[in-house]
């Protein structure tokens, strides 16, 4: 498996999502750099979308949320590279059927797809370290990877998102949900990534 890197605004998105809606399960997809014609292959999630707050498992929302994601990679140079959850029930942080079903049909178009899992315990500003286990799925079933300690980096990026949490910028997330309540909610979110750039 690549080596793998999620920066800030991924980072920051997934948790905000889960932290707009800490009633529901929440889920997305992560975007990551098209590293399939590249020697060496680090994978590095540069953005992600937060997708449904409603129902998770509902396939013709999905499939129309990833029709629309794909073409905006497509005009990147991005791919779905991952996808992360956050279960209903506070202390559940596991994979569900909806997880790994998504997260082998994200990995059947790239291989080295993840599924990033999110405690939502720790979706709070008073504790933000280490919010999501990371998996992948091998021969033998679904794998948690070994993550090294906080780096400098981790910790920015922890810092960030406490700075979020506390001004309320979880708020202001717009999921796929609510932008096919209301397309002129942009489920890009570009306000947020600013918002996130700046922090950082």
């Amino acid at each position: 498996m690549a080596d793998t890197t999620i920066n800030a605004q991924a980072h920051c998105k997934m948790l905000l999502h889960a932290a707009r809606y800490p009633h529901a399960a929440v889920n997305g997809i992560l975007l990551a750099e098209d590293n399939r014609n590249k020697d060496s292959k680090p994978l590095k999630f540069v953005d992600c979308v937060p997708l449904f707050h409603v129902s998770l498992g509902l396939s013709p929302m999905l499939e129309v949320a990833l029709l629309q994601v794909d073409a905006y990679c497509k005009s990147k140079g991005l791919v779905i590279g991952g996808y992360y959850q956050a279960n209903e029930n506070y202390t559940d942080n596991e994979l569900n059927h909806v997880a790994k079903t998504v997260g082998r049909k994200i990995q059947e178009n790239f291989h080295d797809g993840l599924v990033f899992m999110i405690d939502n315990r720790r979706v709070r500003a008073e504790s933000v370290s280490q919010a999501y286990r990371i998996h992948t799925h091998k021969e033998s079933g679904w794998k948690e990877i070994d993550r090294k300690g906080s780096t400098e980096e981790d910790i920015m990026k922890e810092e960030c998102l406490y700075a979020l949490l506390k001004s309320g910028a979880h708020r202001h997330v717009v999921d796929f949900d609510s932008h096919l309540d209301d397309v002129r909610k942009d489920w890009r979110n570009l306000e947020l990534n600013d918002l996130i750039s700046r922090c950082t």
